[in-house]
């Protein structure tokens, strides 16, 4: 295993130069610790927690699973498809809460059966937007907040709002004015709520009166524009109430707020936790990656139990795990593909692709994909059929390669044979030209780097062409990318290259 190591020197430094309580983040990190890479090779993790029986999970969101990390360094799948799980979080029995965020609710894990249980899958009759990050209070209940990422990202609630699940299952709303909330913490003294508001590098502070019962909110840290980027997202506390936010570092702040100083981690940091067999070890997922760093102080306890399953949400999906891995028998997986019918095509979409009223009258269908975390634009499926084959292929390839900026542009042509007809693919990174008007409006276009287009013209013979388009950040559409060969029978490995 290759270790990515960042010295403890230049940590400290770093704190020295933004903090004047460098000296107290020397006594919270081990001496002569160093940042380990412990797991890469992923898409975008996120949701690590560490189980009391003495292993860690997790997420690897495009990828739509949760990673085990045993004490021997063993790497496997722990649930596979997870619904695009983010926040994990465990209680002292070993039962796992998670936000399943293309699924779009809360579920509980059972630790002796693997029995997933949903907590809450939607509110006031809607749909939740996309659980992100939960935290237990030590009262039986947890708190999770419900954001959505992607520009002109359509929500069903009537706010990105933190919610609360009692002891008894019963979810109520309990902040509705904060922009974007994302990570969030009860105190080890469960009197105190903290969550992050990335939009604005903020972290506030609500006293609890009671189970799920809030003051009002106090500002208690800003991030700075220049070192710390956007943030906070997820965070940790560890046994004396210090909290770890991650910014574009690791930035440790006291209960209160105040700076004691940023730990910089390779890749940036998007969550992080305490663990280890004796508590003393800081789990951080950054980006591709997995990272750990040997700390003088262990973590925050573990809290004995959250939210039984209420009666009034629908008990769906039942499914068992034997060790690490989940096997899906006698049960339906929650992101099994859907059969979609189109005029003359079948398309089998993933059920986390959201089927959409079609924008004009050119689309004959259009699904909105889960976004990768950070995501400022969305990222959509489009199926269009035009007469005469809309101006014949090599013109269509032409015109797709020619919606992206011509400078880093890659593009890949291939053909290939799927069950339902011939097929090209055109394959497309770099900086996308979005026309607001759509790709004819000849309007003024919108720079957006770090994009991606599949682009497939799929021929039914004696039928017709079929435009099948998935256009979105590079991030998005990288982890949708199999999916998408999947749903018209497409085979990547057996494609050809294509000429124009």
């Amino acid at each position: 295993m290759r270790y990515l190591q960042c010295s403890l020197v230049a940590m400290v430094a770093l704190a020295f130069a933004c903090s004047a309580g460098a000296a107290e983040l020397s006594d919270l990190i081990a001496s002569g610790a160093e940042v380990k890479k412990v797991a890469g090779d992923c898409k975008f993790t996120e949701g690590p927690a560490y189980s009391p029986k003495g292993f860690l999970l997790f997420s690897d969101i495009p990828n739509s699973r949760i990673v085990r990390v045993d004490a021997d360094g063993a790497i496997t799948d722990f649930l596979k498809p997870s619904g695009a799980a983010n926040g994990l979080v465990f209680d002292a029995a070993g039962n796992l809460y998670a936000c399943q965020g293309g699924a779009r609710r809360i579920v509980k894990i059972g630790a002796q059966d693997g029995k997933i249980e949903p907590l809450c899958e939607s509110f006031d009759g809607k749909p939740l937007n996309s659980p992100n990050d939960l935290a237990l209070d030590g009262h039986g209940g947890l708190y999770f907040t419900d954001p959505r990422y992607g520009q002109d990202m359509k929500i069903d609630q009537t706010c990105m709002g933190v919610y609360y699940i009692d002891a008894a299952g019963k979810t109520t709303r309990v902040i509705d004015n904060r922009e974007r909330p994302n990570g969030v913490l009860v105190t080890n003294d469960h009197k105190t709520l903290l969550v992050a508001e990335p939009n604005k590098r903020e972290l506030w502070s609500y006293p609890i009166s009671g189970p799920g019962q809030l003051g009002a909110g106090k500002l208690i840290f800003t991030g700075d524009a220049s070192l710390d980027g956007g943030g906070p997202d997820g965070m940790a506390l560890d046994a004396q109430g210090h909290i770890y936010a991650t910014y574009k570092s690791l930035v440790v702040l006291k209960a209160d707020g105040g700076l004691i100083g940023r730990i910089p981690v390779p890749e940036q940091p998007a969550n992080c936790t305490f663990g280890g067999p004796d508590g003393r070890t800081l789990y951080i997922t950054a980006r591709t990656s997995l990272y750990s760093l040997s700390m003088n102080v262990a973590g925050a306890a573990l809290c004995t139990n959250g939210p039984k399953p209420s009666p009034a949400v629908p008990q769906v999906s039942h499914q068992s795990f034997r060790g690490p891995a989940r096997l899906a028998q006698g049960a339906k997986d929650e992101a099994a593909p859907k059969e979609i019918k189109i005029e003359d095509l079948t398309l089998k979409i993933p059920a986390s692709w959201k089927q959409q009223p079609p924008a004009n009258k050119l689309r004959l269908a259009q699904f909105l994909i889960p976004p990768a975390e950070g995501d400022e634009h969305p990222t959509e499926l489009v199926i269009a059929s035009f007469p005469g084959g809309g101006g014949g292929i090599d013109a269509n390839l032409k015109r797709w390669t020619d919606q992206f900026a011509a400078d880093g542009r890659k593009v890949k042509i291939t053909s290939g044979k799927s069950p339902q007809g011939n097929y090209v693919a055109h394959n497309v990174t770099g900086t996308y030209l979005y026309s607001a008007g759509g790709p004819f409006a000849g309007g003024k276009k919108e720079l957006r780097p770090d994009h991606r287009s599949i682009s497939v013209i799929l021929t039914i013979e004696n039928k017709a062409n079929y435009f099948i388009r998935l256009t979105g950040t590079e991030k998005a559409v990288n982890a949708a990318a199999d999916a998408l060969r999947t749903s018209f029978g497409g085979n990547a490995k057996e494609e050809k290259d294509y000429e124009i």
